[in-house]
């Protein structure tokens, strides 16, 4: 069965940006959700996550404090949605609207992310290599993200999407190990 709560933040998260593409504000928007979604969520912040996710703290209560707290900084879409959230008692899908907010605005700018883990740094002409590599293989642009590992030993691992490339080092020498067992096995 599908997780109602991903299909109902898809919906929040479209509705929200199509009202932030029209005023001109996709980044805006997307910097405070992902702010909101944020502090929740960062260790030390129990108490603000209990807070609004708690469906014992009346509605009204609730939304008079995060009005207080957040009108001067956060936008109208913003505080619309936080509104339509607390009263419909959905506040914990905010992370997941962030995120379906996210893929939305990449869409629409014909954007992807990849991702490559690598065991030192590739330095920054070397990265600014592979996402020309990258852009020109998928026709999109392409936001890269690079995650220092050293247990991969060398090599990369690359994702994009849902397509993985693994070519480290540490997957090689998992592979070998394993053909090396299991020939060893079958003497």
């Amino acid at each position: 069965m599908a997780n109602v709560s991903h299909t109902v933040a898809r919906v929040y998260g479209q509705a929200l940006y199509e009202v932030a593409a029209e005023q001109g504000a996709v980044g805006r928007v997307l910097d405070e959700l992902r702010g909101l979604a944020g502090i929740a969520w960062m260790p030390g912040n129990e108490d603000i996550r209990d807070f609004i996710n708690s469906p014992r703290i009346d509605r009204d209560k609730k939304w008079a404090v995060l009005e207080q707290a957040l009108s001067d900084s956060v936008s109208r879409p913003v505080m619309g949605l936080l509104r339509v959230l607390i009263y419909k008692g959905r506040e914990t899908t905010l992370d997941n609207i962030a995120t379906h907010f996210e893929r939305f605005r990449d869409l629409a700018e014909n954007r992807v992310h990849a991702h490559v883990t690598v065991a030192s740094s590739l330095g920054d002409e070397n990265l600014a290599a592979l996402k020309a590599r990258l852009e020109a293989a998928s026709g999109k642009n392409v936001d890269l993200h690079e995650r220092v590992d050293p247990s991969v030993i060398g090599g990369a691992a690359l994702r994009v999407g849902d397509r993985v490339i693994d070519r480290t080092l540490k997957t090689k020498l998992a592979a070998l190990r394993k053909s090396l067992l299991a020939t060893a096995n079958q003497r």
